[in-house]
């Protein structure tokens, strides 16, 4: 445990010192400690702040300010966190040797459909989406996710729940590497995406259950397209049905932490050379 504490902030004061980014000289308490005690919230206490920030106190690893100046201090860097994800998904990339990723999305309630018109945090109908997977509507927010052939996620948007998968996909899978293939469920199955992304030199390689017996390479590509359906249970499973939260930057930052978190667990289960081999 103290290991791994020790581990992932040395990750994120690494990061911050790569790109430059300094803390603000008044404070008595660095960005790196900030931060380490939101990837414990998310990782270790299903997002519960409080409890981390007590126990970071017991502990006293970490200089710690008084609880409501940490989360006005964390809900401050939600672009950083959000960079983090984005610095880590590019070390995730230089070690991917296949150029093959998945891509699919997961839905994220702002509360249950029945209460949508009466939801504090954001009242918008463009929150109302559809889950396919469970046939059933949904308020909230999608995240749309890219990972590796290994897992590790290497870019998300996040969008408001009736954004269609393929919309989303144009500006999602243009950053991947030229010579990439992306393969995607059913819902990503467009001619205009697909040649979209041919002219940039990207394959897009939907499943589609109709045509598999036309597919060689459909059960291939079903095992492939796994490996993103076990990171979204892997991260829905430490926030559980709702993220809790007093505000929708509240609620955005603490979305980001728990992709962050996912995405700092995928570097932890490197081995030791393969981690310094991609920070230096």
């Amino acid at each position: 445990m103290e290991q791994r504490i020790i581990t992932v902030y040395c990750l994120i004061d690494e990061y911050l010192k790569v790109n430059g980014i300094k803390d603000d000289i008044r404070a008595e308490v660095s960005n790196s400690e900030i931060l380490l005690v939101g990837y414990l919230a998310v990782s270790d206490f299903n997002g519960n702040y409080r409890k981390a920030h007590k126990y970071c106190q017991m502990l006293n690893f970490v200089k710690i300010p008084e609880y409501s100046r940490f989360i006005r201090r964390l809900n401050r860097l939600e672009q950083i966190i959000e960079k983090l994800f984005s610095w880590l998904g590019k070390l995730f990339i230089k070690l991917e040797g296949t150029n093959i990723y998945s891509v699919d999305s997961f839905p994220v309630e702002l509360c249950n459909i029945t209460r949508e018109k009466r939801c504090q945090l954001w009242n918008n109908p463009d929150f109302k989406g559809f889950n396919a997977s469970k046939c059933r509507f949904f308020y909230g927010f999608k995240v749309h996710m890219v990972v590796t052939t290994d897992k590790s996620p290497v870019y998300f948007f996040i969008s408001e729940g009736s954004m269609h998968d393929v919309t989303a996909a144009y500006g999602l899978l243009s950053h991947l590497p030229k010579g990439s293939i992306a393969i995607g469920d059913k819902g990503y199955i467009s001619s205009k995406l697909e040649e979209f992304l041919k002219k940039l030199n990207i394959k897009l390689s939907p499943i589609f259950k109709k045509r598999m017996q036309y597919d060689d390479d459909y059960f291939i590509k079903r095992k492939i397209r796994k490996g993103v359906e076990t990171a979204f249970s892997m991260i829905t499973a430490k926030f559980g049905k709702v993220i809790k939260a007093t505000s929708i930057g509240g609620f955005l930052t603490k979305l980001k932490l728990f992709l962050v978190a996912y995405s700092i667990d995928c570097f932890l289960k490197l081995d030791e050379e393969k981690q310094m081999l991609l920070i230096n």
